[in-house]
């Protein structure tokens, strides 16, 4: 009889038994689902960041002084290059703007402006600048602060290699002092060269370069001679210059120096040869040295052909917009903005490390100054011929 009885006793407790055990089950692939999701967010991989739709980078260029003209040349050049390439779909979708900061083609002042561009406006990469004293003076905080240097003009030597975040699209003065003694000693023959240079760093350098490569040539350096920049009166320099008697004068400076120094040789009677460098072609050279210019030899990047698509490119807008002939320098640095944009899609996104690596990848880069790939030093290499002033223009030389 209580056998009998048990029957649903035991049959409640199976019942909750088998409760607990779908609770237990329940609550255990709740639990499984729970560390799934977890270890599933935890190994999704990480997504690159993408660069901004709108890219702020700094143009440090000399906007006022006394190299002041290829400043206001560079700012042409960039904004017009800004404009293309956001008419454009750019790089995942970005669109450039710049903030100009004036270096006065000065270091010190440089360095406070190439501070303000990444500490205020907090840009990955900056075009300029084309005076070489500055971007050897801002070159060590472009490596601290991982920020790029891009410059359409500095030429010393001792920028190459400075540091792995600086670059230049304009050939370095080893090249172009190089070509220039060549072309004193077995072109023209000449044997004896003074040289009378501004005293910075683009002067230096081209002087160092031009009497080690003038003297490998079996030429002789009889004078050399500094000046200040924003000089007025060289008649000191030139005089020593005359006295030793040289066949050939190689002469340095920016437009403002140059022909004032031309002028002032032609005064005191000094009638050799002379054979200036790149930054002579400047209109504002010929306009004051007038007569004193004719007949200057100096070497230039070789010119693209002008059916060259990029160079086409470049020219129609240019003219479209300024309605006149372009600068000095103004290309190099329509295809400084270019490099960057490029640079951009090349390293993957916007930060002064990215764009970096995006430009050691250019390859053959077809701008409107020439094609070009960045060297392990930063530099470009850039064919050169030689041209002079005939008529008040300046023109291919033709021998």
């Amino acid at each position: 009889m209580p056998a009998r009885r048990s029957g649903p006793v035991v049959a409640e407790c199976q019942r909750r038994d088998e409760g607990m055990r779908s609770m237990r089950l329940l609550v255990a692939l709740g639990l499984l689902a729970s560390v799934v999701g977890c270890r599933t967010q935890a190994t999704k991989p990480a997504v690159a960041p993408k660069a901004p739709k709108q890219l702020k980078i700094g143009a440090l260029l000399p906007l006022t002084g006394d190299a002041a003209v290829w400043g206001k040349n560079a700012k042409e050049g960039i904004d017009l290059a800004i404009a293309k390439v956001n008419s454009a779909p750019g790089p995942k979708g970005t669109k450039l703007s710049v903030v100009y900061e004036d270096s006065q083609a000065d270091p010190k002042t440089g360095v406070s402006a190439f501070n303000k561009l990444i500490s205020v406006q907090k840009v990955p990469a900056v075009i300029g600048d084309i005076v070489s004293s500055v971007v050897l003076a801002v070159a060590p905080i472009a490596t601290q602060k991982q920020v790029v240097i891009l410059s359409p003009g500095a030429t010393a030597p001792n920028i190459s290699g400075i540091s792995k975040f600086v670059f230049r699209n304009w050939n370095s003065d080893a090249l172009e002092g190089k070509v220039a003694a060549d072309f004193c000693r077995n072109q023209l023959k000449l044997s004896r060269a003074a040289i009378i240079y501004i005293n910075n760093d683009y002067g230096k350098g081209l002087q160092e370069v031009f009497a080690r490569e003038f003297a490998a040539r079996a030429g002789q350096v009889v004078a050399a001679e500094t000046f200040p920049q924003n000089a007025t009166s060289y008649r000191t320099q030139i005089s020593k210059a005359k006295a030793a008697k040289p066949e050939v004068l190689y002469l340095a400076g920016y437009p403002k120096e140059i022909p004032l120094v031309l002028k002032q040789a032609r005064e005191l009677g000094l009638k050799c040869q002379v054979v200036a460098t790149v930054a002579f072609e400047d209109p504002q050279v010929v306009k004051v040295a007038r007569a004193a210019a004719e007949g200057v030899v100096y070497p230039f990047p070789a010119p693209l052909n002008d059916k060259d698509p990029a160079r086409q490119d470049y020219m129609t807008a240019f003219k479209t917009k300024y309605h006149k002939a372009p600068g000095i320098g103004v290309d190099t640095c329509w295809d400084a903005v270019n490099m960057i944009a490029e640079a951009i899609r090349l390293g993957g996104g916007a930060s002064g490390d990215q764009i970096r690596g995006g430009l050691t990848k250019l390859k053959h880069f077809p701008g409107a100054s020439g094609v070009m790939t960045f060297d392990a030093y930063g530099d470009v290499n850039k064919p050169m011929v030689m041209k002079t002033v005939r008529g008040g223009k300046f023109v291919p030389l033709q021998r």
